[in-house]
């Protein structure tokens, strides 16, 4: 796969130096639980007639933020000057999907619980929808099973997901997944709907292929463009949603996607709370603040350069260790930010991505365009205001600056709130939600000829 560019960010400021003395704070992200419906968002990208019912788990501190942005000093309005992430080529890209349009019968969707933490993958990818359309009624006697299965077709290990319900030739159904709210994205890349007796649900789909119905399964033909991993659609989805293996190394579990999230939230709960240290004094709480967002944007490496010589690492050192921002063509591990772009890349560039996948990847792309800019700007701002004295933090001018970062964090992570629509736009949230979309199955019938044979 051809090398992900990127814009390296400047480094201005006064701040030289390294970190001599780590200290190993705590990082209080802890699980997030999910909550009723948040803010208004624009999804990127459209699958279809149907959408995954989306289900909201944005923390309380996001919606309070959204609140009170009306009390937040508005930014003087003007065009943003972005750091595009580049395509490989400028082409329309091309449907490499196995089946014509006219087949797909429906979708199935993996979606997030949001009972997640920081010490595991679960909780991300641990539930499905299906969504189907033009479906006949089963014979008399028969019933519908919807299953997902492992990627190995011989030997496939199969999950039931229930029996399907028709209305009017469509079926509905959520799995809300098991106790464990295991990763099903992880283990799975295939979806079967088997027609069997109703009067006796099966432990496993039926070994009679001629009951095979319905099909979905996520490409795993490697990348032949991908020199150095040969990754698969299925791998770069992985990578994003699942188990990501450079971050697997530094003991951080799941995909790069859920990192980006937590760690956006994070910066814009500490700016938050520098906002109300203002109002109370508490210069010495705001340095921390600073430091943390800088970290979070810089990572542990890079940090040194941004904070006044001697400042401690305050958060987990683990999740420090990777920042948001990209400054190094061989920074290892790469920033959240470019890495999810290679990855965007690679699902555009993978045998057998859909048109829809593909058009999807490159508005998430664009979304990644604008959160960067605004991730940039917040790390000037901060590293002016962290090397400012108690006296100086104090000033008018340091709060203006203090606003400005705040609302540039609520613009990065909520989204920018576009006044003609209503809605917001582009941040970190609806980045999230659109990654999970990415891992859409197409649904196409099965003859009884293709189904007795297919393997």
């Amino acid at each position: 796969m051809k090398p992900f560019r990127f814009e390296q960010p400047t480094r201005p400021g006064p701040a030289t130096g390294s970190n001599s003395s780590y200290s190993s704070g705590s990082n209080s992200s802890g699980g997030l639980q999910p909550l009723g419906p948040g803010p208004t968002t624009r999804p990127l990208g459209q699958f279809g007639s149907g959408a995954p019912r989306r289900r909201p788990w944005l923390p309380t501190i996001i919606v309070f933020l959204a609140l009170v942005a009306s009390l937040v000093v508005l930014l003087v309005s003007g065009g943003l000057n972005l750091l595009p992430f580049a395509h490989s080529s400028g082409t329309q890209p091309q449907s490499a999907g196995a089946g014509a349009t006219s087949d797909v019968v429906g979708h199935v969707f993996f979606l997030s619980s949001g009972q997640v933490n920081v010490n595991t993958s679960q909780g991300i990818a641990d539930q499905v929808q299906v969504d189907l359309s033009k479906v006949p009624p089963p014979a008399p006697g028969k019933a519908y099973y919807a299953w997902l299965q492992s990627d190995n077709s011989v030997e496939s290990q199969s999950i039931l997901l229930g029996k399907l319900s028709l209305s009017q030739g469509t079926a509905h159904l959520l799995y809300k997944g098991d106790q464990q709210h295991t990763n099903l994205l992880a283990i799975a890349s295939r979806f079967l709907v088997t027609e069997e007796d109703a009067a006796t649900p099966p432990t496993v789909p039926s070994l009679d292929r001629s009951t095979w119905r319905y099909l979905a399964v996520i490409p795993n033909t490697p990348d032949p463009q991908d020199s150095e991993h040969h990754y698969s659609l299925l791998d770069h989805l992985r990578h994003l949603l699942a188990l990501d293996p450079t971050l697997q190394k530094l003991g951080l579990p799941g995909g790069l996607d859920i990192w980006l999230f937590r760690n956006g939230q994070k910066i814009l709960e500490w700016a938050g709370a520098a906002r109300d240290d203002w109002n109370h004094g508490s210069t010495d709480l705001m340095h921390r603040q600073f430091i943390r967002i800088l970290d979070y944007l810089d990572g542990i490496e890079f940090l040194g350069n941004d904070v006044p010589a001697g400042s401690p690492v305050l958060v987990d050192p683990h999740i420090g260790r990777v920042g948001l921002l990209q400054f190094d063509a061989n920074q290892q591990p790469p920033g959240y930010l470019h890495h999810i772009g290679i990855h965007l890349e690679g699902v555009v560039q993978s045998p057998g991505s859909t048109r829809e996948q593909q058009e999807l990847a490159q508005q998430i792309t664009e979304a990644l365009n604008k959160v960067q800019s605004l991730y940039q700007q917040i790390r000037q701002d901060a590293i002016q205001l962290v090397h400012m004295n108690s006296s100086q933090l104090r000033q008018p001018a340091a709060l203006a600056l203090l606003d400005t970062l705040v609302k540039q964090a609520q613009d990065a992570f909520v989204g920018q709130f576009d006044p003609q629509t209503g809605e917001l736009q582009d941040g970190v949230t609806q980045i999230h939600y659109a990654i999970e979309r990415l891992a859409t199955l197409d649904v196409t019938p099965l003859s009884n000829s293709s189904s007795a044979t297919h393997q």
